[in-house]
């Protein structure tokens, strides 16, 4: 397993299960993962308005590719992938909506016997804008190929903007498919129970995004550096919720 702090604008190949570390203003990355299993973390540590464009290909390969952005900050991230025959890619999204943020993965089932997965998890903040295209597309003959998305957003307090759309362009019969959204704020019974704790509303919802937002601990154990990635991760949430 490697890491990748990016420090410079560049196009950086990813052909290796990752820690990446993204810390520039325009990032591209291309994915090229051939015949093995990969485990891919990408991790935004910028302070500052960020684009990222992702491309690339999977070829005989399993993969799973996590992502973490947790900055107070703009965000554009576009991202386009194609997953040929007998491969299979898992993303999971983790997005805390500050500031103006917008998402759009085009997923390609290219070939026969592909599968991908999408699973996104969202919180939209006060005066937030964030929005996502997730689009899955199986083309004329990737036939027994699986493309599903599961998305979940929860916002808080008054959002400029909390849109999340599944799509799913299909251009042949034999297939599986499927999306789902779930959209919801939180319970003001659970903030008035938290208050009755002695926690003000700034500490509650700071429990409330980490056990939201947080992977578990062990999850950083698979990756280089994964402790030092977790407690920025945590000191990037308590700040939001200090402001």
């Amino acid at each position: 397993m490697s890491e990748f702090v990016v420090s410079d604008d560049k196009k950086l190949v990813i052909n290796d299960s990752s820690t990446i570390v993204l810390n520039y203003a325009e990032i591209e990355l291309e994915f090229q993962l051939k015949d093995g299993d990969y485990n891919i973390l990408i991790f935004n540590d910028f302070d500052g308005d960020m684009v990222l464009r992702e491309n690339g290909c999977i070829e005989n390969a399993h993969v799973r590719i996590n992502y973490l952005q947790l900055e107070d900050h703009d965000l554009k991230h576009i991202n386009s992938i194609d997953v040929n025959a007998n491969s299979e890619l898992s993303i999971f999204t983790t997005y805390l909506g500050v500031k103006n943020k917008e998402v759009v993965f085009d997923l390609y089932n290219k070939e026969s016997d592909s599968a991908i997965d999408i699973y996104n998890n969202v919180v939209c903040l006060d005066e937030a804008s964030f929005s996502m295209d997730c689009n899955g597309i199986i083309v004329k003959g990737a036939k027994r190929s699986k493309s599903h998305q599961a998305s979940h957003c929860l916002t808080i307090d008054d959002p400029k903007k909390a849109r999340i759309l599944p799509v799913l362009k299909i251009d042949e019969n034999d297939v599986e498919a499927s999306h789902s959204l779930a959209a919801g704020t939180i319970d003001e019974e659970v903030l008035f129970y938290m208050n009755s704790r002695g926690l003000g509303k700034k500490e509650a919802l700071n429990l409330i995004l980490k056990s939201y937002l947080m992977p578990s601990d062990d999850f950083y154990d698979d990756f280089i550096n994964g402790d030092l990635i977790r407690e920025r991760a945590i000191k990037k949430v308590d700040e939001i919720c200090s402001m």
